[in-house]
């Protein structure tokens, strides 16, 4: 989880994100650093130097065989259960729209009920972590 901290920084004030362990998920970077000496004039200019690489396990030529690929529901599905579950332990509560402060998200539902593109996402996770194991040398067997 991300906490925000404020900060101001010649007269404009900046939000950082740090990771609740206390490692950065983006450095502040004073004005002078930014090419050419001008830091930005808003936060849809970009505010922050990315020091985190994303470096996901390779999994572009792995094909999930047809009794891997039935997994991918019912760990999506999972995924979704956790995740609601999670969020209701932490006091959200189901909302017509995301609101943070009052902590309500309309995707606080059983997954059957849930949009297709929410569906779509946890599907590709699943389907990802699937393959992240093949390609790591592991197999997967029913029982």
């Amino acid at each position: 989880m991300l906490v925000t901290a404020r900060q101001e920084i010649n007269g404009l004030v900046w939000d950082t994100q740090v990771c609740e362990s206390g490692g950065p998920s983006a450095r502040m970077i004073r004005p002078e650093e930014w090419p050419g000496g001008k830091a930005p004039v808003n936060k849809t200019e970009g505010a922050f130097l990315m020091d985190y690489r994303p470096a996901p396990i390779e999994t572009s030529k792995i094909t999930l065989p047809p009794e891997i690929r039935e997994l991918t529901e019912r760990l999506a599905e999972n995924a979704h259960d956790i995740w609601a579950e999670q969020r209701m332990a932490e006091g959200w509560r189901l909302g017509a729209k995301r609101d943070d402060a009052r902590k309500e998200h309309p995707c606080l539902v059983p997954y059957a009920d849930l949009p297709e593109s929410e569906k779509e996402y946890d599907r590709r996770s699943a389907m990802e972590t699937l393959k992240a194991i093949l390609a790591l040398g592991y197999r997967i067997v029913k029982p």
